[in-house]
């Protein structure tokens, strides 16, 4: 087998007369402007065959190496990938401002790409964080929320407006909060670096530093004004999605 293991072929995969497939976008706060797809699903409804060199880590799409700026990850490592890399290829990308949806054309082949809300919820029974943008989830961690007489509140809120690389608790000693998001006040969504499975902060919401670093993944993907719900546990809805996840 050669280095490129190949990931999607360039077959026909969508038969043709089919109607055209819907795909949830991804958007990072990081990275504003920018929309993402996931890379075998939307290569593989255009017919463009996908390569990974297992050593040098280059992603080639129709046989074009992509950029780094042209792709980026979800939590679970899932590749996705800028729209304009497809008209690099030569696909035809149509932007409407008004619906925020992205169609992209190659020859008789076509794929939307929406750009939905991002959303997060928070099970204080299940100490888990879910991100979701759409209906596709692009985040689940562990996470660990106030102890005894430092609950976390329950409730509808929204990210920010304070966000900081590297925040300083002024209640806990100038305590370190590596990639704060503010939802209520002076709770906030943190990294720290013990995360146990069960209440243990003063009512912050932390999330691991270590591994894939879910605080500071969470942190360049959260947008200002995104909604965080925390409650007792998910709702029905989101508990089976999350349980069937949505790799791509």
């Amino acid at each position: 087998m050669s280095l490129f293991a190949l990931l999607v072929a360039g077959s026909a995969i969508v038969p043709m007369g089919q109607e055209p497939s819907i795909i949830d976008g991804v958007s990072f706060a990081s990275k504003p402007g920018v929309l993402f797809t996931p890379l075998r699903e939307t290569a593989s409804w255009l017919g463009y065959p996908v390569e990974w060199d297992s050593k040098t880590r280059v992603v080639s799409v129709g046989g074009r190496t992509l950029k780094d700026t042209e792709i980026a990850k979800l939590f679970d490592g899932t590749k996705v990938v800028a729209l304009r890399a497809f008209e690099e290829l030569g696909s035809k990308v149509d932007f409407d401002p008004t619906t925020e949806w992205a169609t992209v054309t190659r020859d008789d082949r076509q794929v939307t790409v929406r750009w939905p809300e991002q959303r997060v919820e928070v099970s204080l029974k299940q100490q888990t964080l879910r991100a979701w943008q759409g209906e596709r989830l692009v985040m689940e961690t562990p996470i660990s929320s106030g102890r005894k007489g430092h609950r976390t509140p329950s409730g509808s809120f929204k990210a920010g407006p304070y966000k900081s690389r590297m925040h300083y608790s002024r209640l806990y000693n100038n305590s370190p909060m590596p990639w704060s998001v503010q939802i209520n006040g002076h709770v906030f969504i943190h990294g720290y670096s013990s995360v146990p499975r069960y209440p243990a902060s003063h009512g912050c919401i932390r999330m691991p530093l270590w591994g894939p670093n879910a605080a500071r993944w969470f942190y360049n993907w959260v947008k200002v004004g995104t909604s965080v719900e925390v409650r007792q546990d998910f709702s029905d809805q989101d508990t089976i999605a999350g349980q069937s996840g949505s790799k791509s």
